[in-house]
């Protein structure tokens, strides 16, 4: 016996057990309105009444002026963005892992929003081929297999990655006050 398993008490004892939880995540309507939309093929965002700042996706509020926003303030964003920064991952090797090869996440900067939205996967372009100010459009997953994010904060598998339009990169003065 190790010292780990005694108290003043005496001996402890573990017991091994597989236990499972349900739960429901419960959406908030904003989240929710923005998730129908996503599996329409459509990104919204939510222009702030005071500021005019457009976020993507919407929260129900503009975290800088803390104002209340609702469907009346939607507003349609474009599917394409600016690349403002990115990371190159590289997948831990373990029991269940699937990724195998190195890959890249970025923040993007969609047309028509004041805001980046993160953790987007870059596909159809190689590693040493992505930079600040790459214009990339989505790759729609097919209807019927979009789903949100249930905690609304992400776009969920409606969008598979984004890959480079071809098009030239951006200004800088497009993207410099969104990198990280």
């Amino acid at each position: 016996m190790t010292p780990d398993t005694e108290t003043d008490e005496g001996d402890v004892r573990f017991v091994r057990q597989l236990i499972g939880l349900d739960y429901a995540v419960r959406t908030n309507p904003v989240a929710r309105a923005f998730g129908e939309a996503l599996a329409e093929g459509r990104i919204t965002g939510h222009r702030c009444p005071s500021c005019g700042l457009v976020y993507v996706p919407p929260k129900g509020f503009c975290p800088i002026c803390t104002v209340p926003t609702g469907s009346e303030h939607e507003v349609a964003i474009a599917d394409r963005g600016i690349v403002t920064s990115w990371t190159v991952l590289t997948p831990i090797q373990y029991a269940g892992q699937e990724e195998r090869e190195d890959y890249a996440l970025a923040s993007l900067l969609l047309e028509g929003a004041d805001g980046t939205v993160g953790q987007q996967r870059l596909v159809e372009v190689a590693l040493d081929e992505i930079r600040m100010g790459l214009r990339v459009e989505a790759v729609w997953a097919p209807e019927g297999e979009r789903e949100p994010d249930d905690r609304g904060y992400g776009l969920g598998t409606a969008i598979t990655g984004w890959r480079p339009t071809g098009e030239p990169d951006a200004p800088a003065d497009a993207y410099r006050e969104h990198v990280l």
